[in-house]
C-alpha cells in the first residue's frame, strides 16, 4: 500500500479537471492520458534496466554517483530532502486542506488545514513504523474507494 500511495498521489484529484479544461474532446483527453501512461511506463522501464545493472543500494543516488560524481548525487540527495519531497508534500497537504474545506463545509484556511494535516502525520509517524503504515494503508484505501 505505501508504494501504491507513493505512485497515485493526490495529483489524481486535480489534474483531470485541468486536462479537461485544456483539450475539450473526450478522444483528446484519453489521447493525453495515454501519452502520460506511455512517458511514465518509459521511465519505470529505465529505472527497470538501472537497477539491473547496478543491483546496489542507493537507488537514484547510486545511479547518479556512479553516472556523473559522487558530488552530483550527494546534491541530489539533499535536494530531494529539501526541495523535492517537502514540496509534493506541501501540494498534497494544499490539495486535501481545499477538498476538506469544501467538502466539510468548515471554513479554516487551506494553508491552515494543510498544516494541521502535516503537523498530525509527522506525530503519527513519531510513534514509529507501524503506526504510519498503517494511517499510509488506510488512506491509500480511502483514496481507491
Amino acid at each position: 500500500m505505501i508504494v501504491m500511495g507513493g505512485i497515485i498521489g493526490a495529483g489524481i484529484f486535480v489534474n483531470p479537471s485541468v486536462v479537461a479544461r485544456q483539450l475539450h474532446t473526450p478522444m483528446l483527453i484519453l489521447g493525453a492520458w495515454l501519452l502520460g501512461g506511455a512517458i511514465a511506463l518509459i521511465g519505470a522501464f529505465v529505472y527497470a534496466e538501472l537497477a539491473v545493472l547496478r543491483p546496489r543500494v542507493g537507488g537514484q543516488y547510486a545511479y547518479l554517483r556512479d553516472a556523473y560524481h559522487p558530488i552530483v548525487a550527494f546534491l541530489y540527495g539533499w535536494t530531494l530532502l529539501l526541495v523535492i519531497q517537502t514540496g509534493g508534500m506541501a501540494g498534497a497537504a494544499i490539495i486535501f486542506g481545499r477538498y476538506f474545506r469544501e467538502l466539510s463545509g468548515f471554513s479554516i484556511p487551506e494553508a491552515a488545514m494543510a498544516a494541521i494535516t502535516l503537523g498530525t502525520l509527522t506525530a503519527i509517524n513519531c510513534f514509529g513504523i507501524r503506526a504510519g503504515s498503517n494511517v499510509q494503508s488506510a488512506l491509500m484505501l480511502t483514496k481507491l474507494g
